[in-house]
């Protein structure tokens, strides 16, 4: 019996061993993060981390960790290694000092955030760099975080945005922010499980399960009257979304728990409270609201124009006096002409794409009249610009 139990023991390790070897031949490094370095002067004893070990959930929802140092091994989009620094106030930015230039804080998703690329290539970067350039400098400020909704980053502008005393704030609109984005967690494994291919294969494999899980329960609960409003106002058909338009609502009802939710009429009933309390934020605490949208891939490769969600916000936009920048027209123009890809995947920009987001939107800013012209640009601003790449050196020195 010992004999057949251990024999047993015996094949079950040789097949793990040979299951990890198949892995390691098969697959890539798996993406995960690794929390090099964290200056824990914030108590969050009340909101325990995340797996990831960078972010936490409040009451308010998820929050980046304060003065956190952490690198993301092969991220997925671009397979590099990619440095994340966190200031006191939770955000990708450096710490702020006195307010000497024009300050713009920036909120949004993963689209403003942009986990996938280093430092200096964000086009919120880019843009502070390229104002430093001409009469009306800025200081940027990126108070963005992956996955959130626009309730949550008008939630962050209330809890520490406003601190900053900000002359402008951006809320980047992606065509998705109606709920939290769905997203499959890039965390740590335990112990010796972290530096294995196949334990990383299966606890992936039980996230894509949880996930799917989630977003049927989501569009079984939450958006069955939102699909019938899009499948009523966009008749859907087969073919392709480029070149049909029928076909590209299909899309849209296919992605609905994604950014097809925001061609339906029930979804602007629910934004606009959220951009008039944006509206009200920026009257009590004197600062000048911009919007910025981003469209979904589809929208700019396609070869007719399909502009419902951008229509819809400029009208919100427009009764709340909010000026809006609607990126469409220019990244459809720049999509006939680009060299590259604009985009990676359907919303997040590639280093090409992203230069072309810096420019647009810092023009937009610029023609607002709200930025002190021919401001001297503080040595420590430069001396702490990143450099390209760069993954070791510390915000807070």
């Amino acid at each position: 019996m010992a004999k057949n139990i251990a024999l047993l023991v015996a094949a079950f390790a040789f097949a793990l061993v040979l299951a990890e070897c198949v892995a390691r031949a098969a697959f890539d490094a798996p993406p995960r993060w690794i929390s090099v370095h964290v200056n824990a002067n914030a108590d969050l004893t009340a909101f325990p981390l995340e797996e990831d070990g960078l972010t936490y959930k409040t009451p308010a929802g998820t929050r980046l960790r304060p003065n956190a140092h952490v690198k993301i091994i092969n991220e997925p989009l671009t397979g590099r290694d990619i440095g994340i620094h966190t200031n006191a106030l939770g955000y990708r930015n450096r710490q702020l000092r006195d307010k000497t230039l024009t300050r713009v804080l920036f909120l949004g998703d993963s689209v403003t955030f942009e986990d996938y690329a280093y430092e200096d290539e964000t086009w919120v970067r880019r843009l502070e760099a390229r104002s430093w350039e001409t009469e009306l400098p800025v200081e940027a400020i990126n108070a963005s975080k992956g996955g959130i909704q626009t309730s949550d980053q008008l939630a962050i502008l209330e809890e520490t945005g406003l601190s900053t005393r900000p002359d402008i704030v951006v809320l980047g609109f992606y065509l998705n922010d109606l709920v939290e984005s769905y997203g499959f967690t890039v965390g740590r494994l335990p112990g010796w499980l972290d530096r294995s291919y196949l334990a990383w294969l299966v606890s992936r494999g039980v996230n894509i399960l949880e996930v799917e899980m989630e977003v049927r329960r989501f569009e079984k609960l939450q958006m069955r009257d939102l699909f019938d409003e899009i499948a009523q106002t966009f008749p859907p058909e087969e073919g392709d979304p480029r070149t049909r338009r029928g076909a590209f609502y299909r899309e849209a009802l296919l992605h609905i728990y994604d950014w097809g939710a925001s061609f339906s009429p029930g979804h602007w009933e629910y934004m606009d409270p959220l951009f008039q309390r944006f509206r009200r934020l920026a009257d009590q605490h004197d600062f000048q609201p911009l919007i910025v949208i981003f469209p979904v891939r589809l929208q700019i490769e396609a070869d007719f124009v399909e502009d419902y969600p951008q229509r819809q916000l400029k009208q919100v936009a427009g009764r709340l006096d909010i000026p809006t920048l609607d990126l469409l027209p220019s990244l459809r123009t720049a999509h006939r002409v680009a060299r590259e890809p604009l985009l990676y995947d359907h919303c997040h920009y590639t280093v090409y794409g992203g230069g072309i987001l810096a420019e647009e939107i810092l023009s937009f800013i610029q023609d607002q009249g709200a930025i002190r012209p021919n401001a001297a640009i503080p040595a420590y601003l430069r001396e702490s610009a990143p450099q390209a790449g760069e993954f070791e050196y510390l915000y807070s020195r």
